[in-house]
């Protein structure tokens, strides 16, 4: 059984924590959540999970300086492979069907060499050599909040 860590906050911290893990869908859409876009303190934004858990990991065309998410470059170049090549063998269409299935459970250096085994490029250039190893886009953008703004958000 895992072991969870609490975290004691204050009453208002507790309020806003408990709104933000009580969103409902957006439009009944999936993956889709509609949340009030206010600041909150960091330690809520711990205690709910959204500092750890919204980061992607990007690779940027160093021609156009365009960024893209690394999930997003490979499920788009296998699923066009797997749906319009014709030529591709069975063998190399399980492969890709395999890496699909785990993408989500490979780390950032094996989705680089998947990238590069595969010669996937940026959409913008064509070049895979102009695309940079995967790092980690964080997209909570720190701010500060509070009178001193000491506090981070």
């Amino acid at each position: 059984m895992e072991k969870r860590t609490s975290v004691k906050l204050p009453r208002a911290e507790t309020a806003i924590k408990t709104a933000i893990t009580a969103c409902d869908c957006n439009n009944g859409e999936r993956n889709s959540i509609a949340c009030d876009k206010s600041i909150y303190p960091e330690i809520v934004l711990k205690a709910s999970g959204h500092v750890d858990k919204f980061t992607d990991l990007t690779v940027r065309d160093e021609k156009t300086r365009t960024c893209y998410r690394v999930d997003h470059l490979l499920k788009d170049y296998f699923k066009d492979k797997l749906e319009r090549d014709p030529n591709l063998s069975g063998e190399r269409a399980a492969e890709m069907r395999h890496v699909l299935a785990v993408l989500d459970d490979l780390s950032t250096e094996e989705l680089g060499a998947k990238i590069k085994e595969y010669g996937i490029t940026a959409a913008d250039t064509k070049n895979s050599l102009s695309l940079s190893d995967p790092y980690p886009f964080n997209l909570m953008f720190q701010t500060s909040i509070r009178p001193s703004g000491l506090s981070p958000g």
